[in-house]
């Protein structure tokens, strides 16, 4: 008797699939909040005033590769836990400011406080994608989408 084993494993592709739809979602969801705060502010040439880069350059070019690294980072130390997650995520963030205030010419304590907001923003949206599943394509796909049309 040949029983073929039955693997419970799920498919390699279809976690990276998934973990990018979530990443890219969490990146639309933040520009969202973050464009909805800043939409008070003045605006010169589409950068709101005391940014040194659009908001939706900043998210996508900057938080979300920082994320990226946060989440390598957790997964090499795996926890999963909120607390050293948000830990990781705001030097990540801070990180990421340095990085954006260092390439762009921006106040250095400014722009890692932002990207301390930002990327501890990005983590919450993230939890949010994954309690929330249907809405990963709309932030992921439109949301991006929608700024270009925008522009």
């Amino acid at each position: 008797m040949n029983k073929i084993k039955e693997y419970d494993m799920p498919s390699v592709r279809l976690s990276a699939g998934i973990y990018a739809l979530s990443k890219l979602s969490a990146a639309g969801l933040t520009f969202m909040l973050v464009s909805l705060v800043l939409l008070g502010l003045p605006h010169t040439d589409g950068v709101p005033e005391g940014w040194p880069v659009s908001v939706p350059y900043a998210v996508y070019a900057y938080a979300l590769p920082a994320a990226l690294i946060a989440d390598a980072l957790l997964s090499m130390f795996r926890s999963s836990r909120l607390g050293p997650s948000l830990i990781l995520y705001a030097a990540a963030g801070f990180g990421a400011g340095l990085w954006l205030a260092s390439e762009q010419g921006g106040d250095t304590q400014t722009c890692g406080l932002y990207g301390i907001g930002i990327l501890l923003l990005f983590r919450l949206a993230q939890l949010a994608g994954e309690r929330y599943p249907l809405l990963l394509p709309v932030f992921a796909l439109f949301v991006p989408l929608l700024c270009l049309v925008l522009q």
